[in-house]
C-alpha cells in the first residue's frame, strides 16, 4: 500500500492534469514557423483545437492562420494567409486576410475565421481552400452569403448542427450564420447595456462567445465589463459583472476589466480571459466569481495556478477540460491543465476497483449515466477512449494496458471526474 500511495503522489505531481500553466508555443513578437520553442506569433487572438489535439490560431497582426501540430513533431506552420493585409480567396498562403480575430472548427475539420478588417466570415477546408461564407462591405444587413453585412467581427463559435454564432462587435449584436450562409440576428440592437429578449437587449462591444450543450450562448462583453447569457429563445441576462475593476464575489457584485474571451468546462463552469486584469477568472454554476490563475501584475511566467503571470490574455478555448489561452501581450499560446474534477461532486461516490489491477477494472458512479471513459498514460497521452451510455456502472475488460500509472477520466451528465489507477 505504501508503494501504491507513493506512485499516486508522483503521478499526480507530474501528470498533465496537475493544474499548471505552461507555454505551448511562441517566443518573441514576429513571424516564424518552426518548432514550438522558436516559433513566433504577432498578436495571436482566436484559438481552437480539433479532435486530434492540433491547435489553430488566428494570428491577427501577421494576417495568417497558424497550426500547432499535436502529432509529436511540435511544429508551428502556416495553413492560410500570405501575411499581407488585404482580401483574396484562394488556397493556403495565396489567400489574403485582414486581421483575423476569431476561429472555430466544425466536425469535418473546416475552419471558420472572423476577418476583422474585411467584415467577413471566411471558411478554410482541410485542404486549405479559403472562401467567403458570408459578409461584404462594412454595415449591417441580414441575408444570405455576401448580401449580409457585418461591422468589426470578433470571436466565433459553432453548435452541433454547424450553425455559427459571431460577436458582431461593431454592430453591438450577436449574429447567426447557418451552414448555407444565411445570416440572422440572434440578439442586440444599439450599443448599450440592457437585458431583455432578442433585439430588445443591448450589448456594448461583445467580444468572446461560446455555446453549451443546450445551445445557450455566453458572451464576454468588452466595454460593459460583463458576462451575458442568451438562451435558445433569445432571452438575454447578465451572468456576472458590474462596473469596471477587479472584485471576486457573487454574480453581479463581481468586477471585470475588459473581458475578451470565454469558455465552458464539462461541469458547466465558465472561464473568462479578463484581459485588463491579466487574469483567468472562473464563474461557477452558482454565479461565484474567483481568480483561477494570474494576477493584476502584467507579466509572463509559467508555473502553478497561484504563481503564473499573464500579459493581456485574449481568447480562451477549452477541450477535454484543458484550457488554451492566446496571449496578445506576450505573443504566446499558453495551456492550463486541470484536475478534471467537479466541485459539485462527492469524489467518494466515484468508485474504481480493483485498484491496483492487472488490467480489467469497473467504474461505478451512482445516480448518473456514464457517457464516456478515457484512459491517459503517465505522459498525458490518451491510450483508450470509448463513448458509452452506461447507467452508473462500466467495466473495462481489455487487458492491453502495460504496467504503470494511468488516469481514468469518466464523463457523466454531472461532469467529468478522474482517478488514478495502478496496473501491475
Amino acid at each position: 500500500m505504501a508503494k501504491f500511495l507513493f506512485f499516486i503522489t508522483v503521478f499526480n505531481t507530474f501528470f498533465g492534469f496537475s493544474q499548471t500553466v505552461s507555454t505551448v508555443a511562441g517566443t518573441t513578437s514576429g513571424y516564424l514557423d518552426g518548432s514550438v520553442n522558436i516559433a513566433q506569433f504577432k498578436d495571436p487572438l482566436g484559438i481552437c483545437t480539433d479532435n486530434n489535439g492540433n491547435i489553430f490560431v488566428a494570428d491577427r497582426s501577421n494576417n495568417r492562420i497558424r497550426k500547432i501540430d499535436a502529432s509529436g513533431t511540435n511544429m508551428v506552420t502556416t495553413i492560410a494567409g500570405s501575411g499581407v493585409e488585404g482580401y483574396a480567396d484562394g488556397i493556403g498562403t495565396s489567400a489574403i486576410f485582414g486581421a483575423p480575430t476569431g476561429i472555430c472548427i466544425d466536425a469535418l475539420g473546416n475552419l471558420y475565421v472572423t476577418d476583422f478588417w474585411n467584415f467577413k466570415i471566411r471558411k478554410i477546408t482541410p485542404t486549405g481552400v479559403v472562401t467567403t461564407l458570408a459578409g461584404s462591405t462594412q454595415g449591417f444587413a441580414n441575408g444570405n452569403g455576401t448580401a449580409a453585412q457585418f461591422d468589426y467581427l470578433e470571436q466565433i463559435c459553432i453548435d452541433a448542427l454547424g450553425n455559427l454564432y459571431v460577436a458582431d462587435a461593431g454592430n453591438s449584436k450577436i449574429r447567426k450564420i447557418t451552414p448555407s450562409g444565411t445570416v440572422t440576428t440572434v440578439a442586440g440592437t444599439t450599443s448599450g447595456y440592457l437585458d431583455g429578449v432578442g433585439t430588445i437587449a443591448k450589448f456594448d462591444y461583445p467580444n468572446g462567445i461560446c455555446i453549451d450543450g443546450n445551445n445557450n450562448l455566453y458572451v464576454a462583453e468588452y466595454f460593459s465589463h460583463k458576462i451575458r447569457k442568451i438562451t435558445p429563445t433569445g432571452v438575454v441576462s447578465t451572468v456576472a459583472g458590474s462596473t469596471w475593476g477587479f472584485t471576486n464575489g457573487q454574480s453581479t457584485t463581481a468586477q471585470f476589466r475588459y473581458p475578451t474571451g470565454i469558455g465552458r468546462d464539462t461541469s458547466g463552469n465558465l472561464y473568462v480571459t479578463d484581459s485588463g486584469n491579466n487574469m483567468i477568472r472562473k464563474i461557477t454554476l452558482s454565479g461565484m466569481v474567483s481568480t483561477y490563475t494570474g494576477s493584476e501584475n502584467n507579466g509572463y511566467l509559467d508555473g502553478s495556478l497561484n504563481n503564473a503571470l499573464f500579459s493581456n490574455p485574449w481568447a480562451i478555448h477549452i477541450k477535454n477540460n484543458v484550457i488554451y489561452v492566446s496571449e496578445g501581450g506576450s505573443d504566446k499560446i499558453r495551456k492550463i491543465t486541470s484536475n478534471l474534477s467537479s466541485e459539485n461532486f462527492e469524489s467518494d461516490n466515484f468508485k474504481l476497483f480493483p485498484n491496483p489491477t492487472t488490467g480489467a477494472f469497473t467504474i461505478e458512479v451512482p445516480n448518473t449515466t456514464i457517457s464516456k471513459v478515457s484512459i491517459y498514460d503517465v505522459l498525458g497521452r490518451m491510450v483508450f477512449t470509448e463513448n458509452t451510455n452506461s447507467s452508473f456502472s462500466y467495466t473495462f475488460q481489455n487487458k492491453f494496458l502495460n504496467k504503470g500509472m494511468y488516469k481514468i477520466v469518466v464523463t457523466t451528465e454531472k461532469g467529468s471526474f478522474t482517478k488514478s489507477l495502478l496496473v501491475n
